[in-house]
């Protein structure tokens, strides 16, 4: 009898102490990256209507796909991201599901990289991102991986 009452007691005791692992590391964890207006090196999220941040050139969502779906940029271009449909969207880093390919990752941005909007955007809202690396960067929509676009980046 005893030995069946120890047993239930470890257990319950696991289950409290899981339970409070799960709840502490739950309350500590980092919420998604906004930067501030003026920082160029992060993205941004924000409502069109409220921003007169620059941005150097536009990449729409119109609930069909990213319009231009390629472009080539110098580094330092800061790309926005605008979402002009009823349909979310949630531009990110290649490739899905990690959002990895972009190598620059904070410690506070979301996921795999910093070239991520965190969540969805909705109509009228964008995403800014400055690229400060050469290279060949794809992105996804992260609610729609079917949705995808390429931006080089070159010196």
């Amino acid at each position: 009898m005893y030995k069946h009452l120890l047993i239930a007691a470890l257990g319950v005791s696991i289950a409290v102490a899981g339970f409070l692992l799960f709840a502490r590391s739950a309350a500590h964890a980092p919420a998604p990256y906004q930067a501030p207006s003026g920082m160029p090196d992060k993205g941004a999220v924000d409502t069109a209507a409220h921003s007169t941040d620059p941005y150097d050139i536009e990449i729409i969502f119109n609930g069909e796909g990213y319009a231009p779906g390629e472009i080539t940029v110098k580094k330092g271009t800061r790309v926005r991201f605008s979402n002009t449909s009823n349909v979310p969207t949630w531009p990110a880093s290649g490739v899905h599901p990690t959002h990895s390919l972009y190598p620059e990752k904070g410690p506070t941005d979301c996921l795999g990289s910093s070239f991520d909007s965190c969540r969805a955007l909705t109509k009228g809202e964008f995403f800014d991102f400055t690229f400060t690396h050469v290279g060949e960067w794809r992105y996804h929509d992260h609610d729609h991986a079917y949705y995808t676009g390429r931006i080089t980046v070159t010196e």
